[in-house]
């Protein structure tokens, strides 16, 4: 099985890493004219080499100072970071900011290549190594997995830079995101081929036969085709340079920086919690400051509202720009004038109505990963239950650990089938809803799926929890699945509601409310309500003439008159004349006429006027 790692070249400006691309595997990354002329790679570029089952996909990234924001596009997604750092010149600022770049996107795998080897003595050469070696172990958790010295004049030692390269054994990142994430870093249309887009497959997989989201615009695209590595596949996974041809989408839609990943994972928003570390040490004072916003190949204007400090980190909120579909953990970078300010991570990447006290807390828990204790704030701060649809996107956990970890949470109710937790203070607000009905109203009838309907924000499991609680209490009760209060005067349901709904029909006229909106007044459950509504017209008192549209029969006798004498006086009846007469809207006026049509002696023109026969 084919290994693919992804290897991003990082360094100084005109320390070599295009040349020793091309000397590896013969791609020349500066392409454009403006390149050729300026010998410098203002882009990203991206090539690969095979060697037997791995594939090696190299992005070689722009050095200068300038262009850091390309550097930063590419580094995103990448296994490896490859160092380049020429002898005759040794550690320079793009080195270190490189470095910084590498470090905060969470990369733990470093190879290092010094450059140039044939421009340097031996001594300068060894002194290199030991300050490069001293400058990493700053850098904690970042492994040095290969150091090589070359030159592009001395094939041997391009030839030993690939035998090691080949050793290299990727690191999984751990509790790796499964859902699929590709950051469009180009798009562009091919003459007959169409909409094309090339990125790195961040997290998760995809097959040819499955459709796409672009989070960005919202809006599901089809594959027509995939290529890796110069080759067509139908399966793509992590580590992947993938080029995706795209069909329901013009090029010019997308942008650099746009996600795709499959409908319904992930929601964007504008605003996200995140802990902070400052790279700038210059920089003390981050609340309200202006940065640029380095996600993916994204870079989206931020502004920044500290909540808190301490020793593991700065907890803020960021105000953005625009929407962003990012998940838990994810790494970013922060950008002002003079450089990098911040590393970052998302810990909440979805906007909740929290106390800052709590929020703080909740920010804390997270990075730590104390998810009970998230979980727990979290119900806290969602008065109508919390919901875990979220949680790949909210947590990196899957359904069924969320649902384990929330099933710990002491005296919250976890209804496993709707994947929502309920707070102690969700379920006594639901309890005094429930009661509420029945104090303002004593003849109320109600199941557990009308109180669904009228509380749609508690699931049918919860809600059948709270009325078994308070029929053990005492406080309602249960007949024939019918919930009543205990002060409730009714002797017979079925009469009862028989003679509220006539009652109501009857009062609306010729306008009466539809069977659905005099249920929800009179506190009626729906079924039943249905149930008594069939048995009025059976027995005739009500007839049905459309879908809601339900009318005493004495008033549709008396609205049959109605226009008979309108046609006597006109010699016709339409919309107009009965909309005039009775000032009613259009949908009861047609449904009149339409009823008028099914007597015989009655004929209905071209134009929906109706006459006597002659």
């Amino acid at each position: 099985m084919e290994k693919d790692i992804i290897i991003g070249l990082g360094g100084h400006i005109d320390h070599g890493k295009t040349s020793l691309i091309k000397a590896i595997n013969g791609f020349d990354g500066d392409h454009t004219t403006q390149e050729i002329e300026r010998g410098i790679t203002l882009d990203i570029s991206f090539s690969n080499l095979k060697i037997n089952d791995l594939n090696l996909a190299f992005i070689d990234v722009p050095g200068h100072e300038k262009l850091v924001k390309n550097m930063i596009a590419g580094a995103f997604g990448i296994d490896v970071f490859l160092l380049v750092v020429a002898c005759d010149d040794g550690i320079m600022p793009q080195t270190i900011e490189h470095l910084q770049i590498a470090h905060a996107l969470g990369i733990k795998q470093i190879f290092c290549v010094l450059s140039k080897s044939d421009l340097a003595s031996q001594n300068q050469i060894d002194h290199l190594k030991s300050e490069l070696i001293k400058t990493l172990k700053s850098f904690v958790g970042l492994e040095l997995i290969g150091l090589e010295c070359t030159s592009i004049k001395d094939p041997q030692s391009i030839k030993e830079l690939k035998t090691a390269l080949s050793k290299i054994e990727k690191i999984e990142r751990i509790n790796q995101s499964e859902i699929f994430r590709y950051y469009i870093d180009r798009s562009f249309s091919l003459k007959g081929i169409g909409t094309v887009v090339s990125g790195s497959v961040i997290s998760g997989q995809i097959d040819i036969s499955q459709k796409l989201w672009i989070c960005d615009l919202a809006k599901e695209v089809e594959i027509k085709g995939m290529h890796a590595h110069h080759q067509a596949i139908t399966h793509a996974k992590k580590s992947m340079r993938l080029a995706l041809n795209l069909s329901h989408i013009n090029a010019n839609e997308l942008m650099r920086g746009f996600l795709i990943s499959k409908k319904g994972y992930l929601r964007g928003f504008d605003c996200v919690d995140v802990a902070l570390k400052i790279l700038d040490s210059s920089y003390k004072d981050l609340h309200l400051k202006e940065v640029q916003f380095f996600i993916g190949s994204q870079n989206i204007r931020a502004k920044i509202f500290v909540l808190s400090q301490d020793q593991d980190s700065i907890y803020a909120t960021l105000k953005l720009e625009k929407k962003i579909f990012s998940i838990f953990k994810e790494r970013f970078i922060l950008r002002h004038e003079r450089g990098n300010l911040c590393s970052g991570m998302i810990l909440n990447p979805i906007t909740d109505p929290i106390k800052k006290t709590d929020k703080i807390k909740l920010l804390q828990a997270l990075l730590h990963e104390d998810f009970t204790q998230a979980f727990s704030l979290l119900s806290k701060a969602h008065q109508r239950g919390f919901g875990l649809i979220s949680s790949a996107q909210r947590f990196n956990l899957s359904h069924a650990q969320a649902l384990d970890i929330a099933k710990n949470l002491k005296d919250c109710f976890v209804d496993s089938s709707n994947l929502i937790i309920y707070h102690p203070k969700s379920l006594d607000f639901l309890k005094q809803e429930v009661l509420k009905i029945f104090h303002q109203n004593k003849q109320a009838l109600i199941s557990a799926k009308t109180l669904h309907l009228r509380l749609p924000w508690a699931s049918l499991t919860i809600i059948e929890n709270i009325l078994q609680t308070l029929l053990d209490e005492g406080q309602i009760l249960l007949q024939n699945g019918i919930y009543t209060s205990p002060q409730s005067q009714i002797e017979n349901m079925e009469d009862f509601v028989s003679q509220k709904i006539m009652q109501a029909l009857i009062s609306g006229g010729y306008a009466p409310l539809a069977p659905y909106n005099i249920y929800d007044a009179l506190d009626i459950d729906r079924t039943l309500g249905d149930h008594i509504l069939k048995k009025l017209c059976k027995a005739q008192k009500v007839k049905r003439l459309e879908h809601n549209l339900f009318i005493s029969s004495s008033h549709l006798s008396e609205l049959t008159k109605v226009l008979r004498d309108l046609i006597k006086a006109h010699g016709y009846v339409d919309v107009g004349l009965v909309r005039e007469k009775l000032q009613l809207t259009r949908k009861y006026c047609t449904a009149y006429l339409d009823y008028l049509d099914s007597f015989a002696d009655i004929i209905k023109d071209s134009q929906n006027k109706r006459y006597f026969k002659k």
